[in-house]
């Protein structure tokens, strides 16, 4: 196998695990409150679906940084031209960012899962998009256009399954045992 291959299944497992673990992320979140407090295994679900988020980041960071080599040393410089390529660099970039707020409770949990939602689905289909050239500017117009619909969609979720959406960090995560 050539590089070029490993570094391309590397990036569909580390997007697959990204796209997969938000998901999941959000699904158990939500399963987990409706009764507005998490038990100690929610949580364990959902620690172990962000552990899997962040090893997805980690593989596809690693392999994107593995083609920019690649295609420097191979003489290749048409990625660092392409605005696509650029798109793409940014929402990878905004998944990170988004990452540490939300892991240091800077951003509301209600933001930042629509930020980590929309961020997977957008690398992901840049990622398989071959057709369309978009400029930067659409793709980014389109992607915060995403990142509001989804933010009212989970909260339309979360109010019509009775979720209260105003816990506040430290109760949110207490077991109902200790209640």
């Amino acid at each position: 196998m050539d590089w070029n291959t490993f570094l391309i299944i590397s990036h569909i497992i580390g997007t697959v695990l990204g796209v997969g673990g938000a998901t999941f992320a959000e699904i158990f979140s939500i399963k987990a409150l409706r009764d507005g407090l998490m038990e100690p295994m929610e949580l364990s679900y959902i620690r172990n679906t962000v552990t899997v988020l962040r090893v997805g980041l980690f593989i596809l960071v690693l392999s994107g940084f593995g083609f920019l080599l690649l295609y420097r040393l191979n003489g290749v410089d048409w990625p660092f031209f392409d605005l696509k390529f650029w798109a793409k660099m940014t929402v990878v970039g905004i998944i990170a960012v988004n990452a540490v707020v939300m892991q240091l409770r800077i951003v509301p949990m209600s933001v930042g899962s629509a930020i980590s939602l929309t961020s997977w689905y957008t690398a992901l289909v840049l990622g398989i998009w071959h057709m369309y050239e978009p400029s930067f500017l659409l793709i980014m117009f389109w992607y915060i256009v995403a990142i509001i619909i989804v933010f009212f969609v989970l909260a339309f979720i979360k109010k019509a399954l009775g979720i209260d959406t105003g816990h506040s960090n430290k109760k949110l995560f207490r077991s109902k045992s200790n209640v």
